[in-house]
């Protein structure tokens, strides 16, 4: 004969204070856990900030080199300007064909500091900036990017302007082989006053159709091409040098401070 054993089952309740701790402990560990959570996330998202500084410092220290070999150019060619400016001045233009054609070669070169902006635009998009742990680098990185919009508007004014007064007058007026030669790196220098060129020179250079040639309108567009980088450097391009190299100084030390310079 088979026994059968009934469980057994309690009939008598927990008493209040047992629920209360239950409650209080499910709370407490539901707590830790989304404090742990957050705690994580934000040691990612800090961790992928400090990735995108370091992007921004190795863009930032290219930027910096560059601002100082385009501005070397820009007044190189403002120095071409003024010298074909005295030549003419002083009556020798048509005697100095040579230099006429090595300094307007110089003069029609698009030459503009480039802002790399891809990191700047990524930590911004990502909303990786606000894992910044300093509140003056995020504003600086701010403002920087933001620059990168007025000095594209200046780039656009002077090249624009470049290929409606500059370039007729290469393709109308210069002889087309030793132009592009003389357009070439490193074939002329400047010593002080004057221009030397150090390629041959062929006989009997000249600009094309001198007879209607208009002197005064060809000094008149170089002068406003000059005025114009003139006010581009002043407003645009030197006050963005020194933005990049305040900002490249304290995303350096933000890096060090977290050990993540990479130099």
């Amino acid at each position: 004969m088979e026994v059968h054993h009934h469980p057994h089952v309690p009939h008598h309740t927990k008493p209040w204070k047992e629920y209360i701790i239950e409650g209080i402990m499910i709370f407490v560990a539901v707590t830790l856990g989304y404090g742990a959570e957050n705690i994580r996330e934000h040691f990612v998202e800090k961790n992928k900030a400090i990735v995108n500084l370091q992007n921004i410092y190795k863009d930032l220290k290219d930027d910096s080199i560059n601002f100082v070999i385009q501005t070397q150019s820009r007044n190189k060619q403002d120095s071409c300007t003024d010298i074909i400016s005295r030549l003419y001045d002083q009556k020798k233009i048509e005697q100095s064909i040579p230099t006429l054609y090595a300094a307007h070669s110089y003069i029609a070169l698009r030459i503009m500091p480039i802002m790399n902006t891809m990191a700047l635009d990524q930590i911004k998009s990502s909303g990786a900036i606000n894992f910044i742990e300093d509140d003056r680098l995020k504003q600086e990185i701010q403002y920087y990017a933001n620059s990168a919009i007025g000095l594209k508007t200046r780039e656009l004014r002077e090249f624009n302007f470049i290929d409606k007064n500059i370039d007729p007058l290469t393709m109308s007026r210069f002889e087309h082989t030793f132009y592009q030669k003389i357009s070439e790196y490193d074939n002329f220098e400047i010593k002080g006053d004057e221009l030397l060129v150090t390629i041959k020179i062929p006989e009997g250079l000249k600009i094309i159709n001198k007879s209607t040639f208009d002197w005064d309108n060809y000094l008149s567009v170089l002068s406003m091409l000059k005025t114009i980088r003139k006010s581009t450097d002043s407003k645009y391009t030197l006050p963005i040098q020194t933005q990049c190299n305040k900002l490249l100084g304290h995303v350096r030390n933000y890096l060090i401070e977290n050990n993540a310079l990479t130099d």
